[in-house]
């Protein structure tokens, strides 16, 4: 395909494209003539996967190349998918050796020993380990027990959403299925979250006597 037709598909600007391939994230064509270059799938896929990470993230160039860089190196699947967990997740670089974090890098050990969790050293470990931290600055002091709690709800959907997913495709369509799942499943579950502690909050002032009986129902089914 052209690169007009590669826009097309891509939904890109072809005059964005063609910076991708300056800076080195999208792959040049191959050449048909002086003038003429072509393209296929492959850049599609790369085109979609950075067009995500750009307008789902607000990624730099340099966090899109360090991604697309070790796709390219011909990294196992499960690689990029330990890739797109740290880059999603921004744990900073150093944490999983910070002594600071013991605390919680202990906590997030035994649940995954309880667990039998996989995936240590992994970005998601890491992660864990530094969202304790941060949620404990805040008063938020989550203890093992806490953790199984949300583990026991998460568990299930999990192995739902991996199946769902699955590992086929390009690495490029994996890195972006992926990108995306980790993004809505976020947002999900911070929706759901804050519409616990809304309704919490919410009957506290009831019992309280401070709201009224029907306060913020929901409407009847029509």
């Amino acid at each position: 395909m052209k690169l007009s037709e590669l826009a097309l598909q891509s939904r890109v600007a072809s005059s964005t494209l063609k910076h991708w391939i300056r800076v080195g994230i999208l792959p040049p064509g191959r050449l048909r003539n002086k003038t003429t270059a072509v393209y296929d799938e492959r850049h599609v896929d790369r085109a979609l996967l950075i067009l995500l990470m750009r307008d789902e993230y607000r990624a730099s160039v340099e966090q899109i190349r360090a991604l697309t860089s070790l796709i390219d190196d011909g990294t196992s699947t499960l690689e990029v998918m330990n890739a797109c967990q740290a880059f999603a997740l921004g744990t900073p670089p150093g944490s999983a050796a910070d002594p600071e974090l013991a605390e919680y890098r202990e906590r997030t050990y035994e649940l995954m020993r309880r667990r039998d969790w996989r995936g240590c050293p992994g970005a998601a470990e890491q992660g864990l380990v530094h969202a304790l931290a941060t949620a404990s600055k805040v008063g938020l002091d989550y203890d093992v027990d806490h953790l199984m709690a949300y583990a026991d709800a998460l568990e299930p959907l999990a192995a739902r959403n991996v199946s769902a997913l699955g590992p086929t495709g390009s690495p490029d369509q994996v890195a972006r299925r992926m990108l995306a799942a980790i993004n809505a499943r976020a947002r999900q579950l911070v929706a759901v979250s804050s519409l616990a502690h809304a309704a919490a909050s919410i009957r506290a002032a009831i019992e309280r006597g401070d709201a009224p009986e029907d306060l913020a129902r929901p409407p009847a089914r029509g």
